[in-house]
């Protein structure tokens, strides 16, 4: 039988930087009350969602949520990690299995991609950058997922693809600066309604990037 402690891993930060993990998301039930949350706090926002209203989404009783998650702020912390890491774990498979000449455009559109089939993500980070003004520990483990992120194209697609030419400082610079077009565009995207507009600047950028690779 199932029990909370079975369901909870040690809410420790690895020595590597990455997010923490603090819940078990290969249980079924608890990565199914993660969707469901993720989807409720980007709908009605965090402060107007309620435990019962994330389990009355899946057809569960407020007490089974509360049995996993002893907050709603427990909660959105895990959501937002759990959101986070799906789309940067495909990033990473499609990094992996993409052997064309022109990997970079490929690495950028898997990003891009990525955010697209997350459209409640953009929503729910949000609701969490908003609520992390107020709660030190949310800003912790938003930056945490931040840091992952950065390492991910960091390593795998900046400096991986050889775009840098091992100048570091200029390796982090570009890193930095994708992750602020892809995170400006989505919200630009969300706000706007826009899913069009928005793709056709982020190729635009893709090209630019591409452009001043083959010159340098």
């Amino acid at each position: 039988m199932e029990t909370a402690q079975t369901a909870v891993i040690e809410n420790t930060r690895p020595d590597n930087g990455t997010a923490p993990r603090a819940v078990d998301w290969e249980n079924p039930r608890v990565s199914a009350i993660l969707s469901a949350a993720a989807k409720c706090f980007a709908r009605k926002g965090f402060s107007a969602t309620t435990l019962a209203e994330i389990g009355k989404e899946l057809g569960l009783r407020k007490s089974i949520v509360h049995y996993y998650f002893a907050s709603k702020a427990a909660l959105i912390h895990e959501v937002q990690s759990f959101t986070y890491h799906k789309y940067l774990d495909r990033v990473k498979e499609a990094l992996a299995s993409d052997s064309s000449s022109d990997r970079l455009s490929s690495a950028l559109q898997s990003l891009w991609d990525a955010i697209q089939n997350n459209k409640t993500g953009t929503g729910l980070n949000i609701e969490v950058w908003s609520a992390a003004r107020r709660d030190p520990e949310l800003k912790r483990r938003a930056s945490a997922l931040h840091n992952d992120a950065h390492k991910l194209v960091g390593e795998h697609i900046v400096q991986g693809l050889g775009y840098t030419n091992g100048n570091a400082q200029r390796g982090e610079a570009l890193t930095t600066l994708i992750l602020a077009v892809l995170n400006g565009l989505s919200v630009t995207e969300y706000l706007e309604g826009d899913e069009a507009k928005a793709k056709h600047a982020w190729d635009e950028f893709v090209s630019l990037l591409n452009q001043n690779r083959s010159t340098s």
